[in-house]
């Protein structure tokens, strides 16, 4: 189970033996994520010098970004040119990976200086304007100052060593910058919001997720029995609102649930991140 709970490692096998057109249930914690006040340098200056994050740049670094996440980005795109929107203007995904800069004590003994420099050993990704979870059918609506966080992966070797957190500290510095000039926000020197889904069953991605956890717009529940979606709220939020419509769909992949998060408290965004 290495750290992720007994009933998120049954899941993992449930969903390995029974198709996703079948049976599928998820429960998710909807979260924003932002820089955390304990933010700056790794405590441990060995986790620094072993790694470095980035957004990806090529081709081939977003192929092994790919490999090293599990995760097939045309799989949630209607085309088939997943990388650019319709009006073929900024990407609708984008990924950061997380590279090896030198040998760790788990590195082969026979693998040379250049190929661990270069070794993506994990990796996320950013949707904007929309995210698909195509097994719920559920498309998740994002504003022009959100983000969606997800596929989030590291290699099994290179768990529990803080390369995760190298990663997620510069994707957040990134995507959370205030720009008074950057025409994709909805106003002037409004923060980037980050949002993901946390499976509170899984264990490992609570604690890797909760110093970086600004606020959290509650749970929503899924089921997905043949063609018959289902979704509907748990736990809920004071400062935030998750609206989900419609509840229920029979046709998932013309007419998926659709879900937003929007703030509920008039608290500007800069005073959140700044709390």
């Amino acid at each position: 189970m290495s750290g992720r709970g007994l009933r998120y490692t049954l899941g993992i096998v449930w969903c390995r033996v029974v198709p996703a057109w079948c049976f599928r249930y998820r429960c998710m914690e909807i979260v924003r994520l932002g820089k955390s006040s304990a933010d700056g340098e790794p405590n441990d200056q060995k986790t620094a010098d072993s790694y470095e994050a980035r957004k990806v740049e090529t081709a081939e670094e977003l192929e092994r970004v790919q490999r090293a996440t599990l995760y097939n980005g045309a799989s949630s795109q209607e085309s088939s040119s997943h990388l650019n929107d319709a009006a073929g203007n900024e990407p609708a995904e984008t990924a950061y990976a997380v590279f090896r800069t030198q040998a760790t004590d788990r590195s082969s003994q026979s693998e040379s200086e250049s190929e661990s420099s270069s070794q993506i050993v994990g990796g996320v990704w950013i949707a904007m304007q929309s995210f698909i979870e195509r097994d719920l059918h559920l498309q998740i609506d994002l504003a022009e100052h959100q983000r969606w966080l997800f596929a989030a992966r590291m290699m099994p070797e290179e768990r529990s060593r803080g390369a995760y957190s190298v990663l997620l500290r510069k994707l957040l510095s990134a995507e959370t910058t205030s720009d008074s000039t950057d025409e994709r926000g909805a106003d002037a020197g409004e923060v980037t919001q980050v949002w993901a889904a946390i499976n509170p069953a899984n264990h490992r991605s609570v604690r890797a997720h909760a110093r970086y956890q600004i606020t959290t717009a509650g749970r929503i529940h899924l089921i997905r029995i043949g063609p018959l979606a289902v979704a509907w709220q748990g736990r809920s939020s004071a400062e935030c609102a998750v609206t989900i419509c419609p509840k229920w769909t029979w046709h998932g992949t013309k007419s998926p649930i659709r879900m937003t998060v929007s703030s509920v408290t008039g608290l500007s965004d800069s005073t959140a991140n700044s709390a």
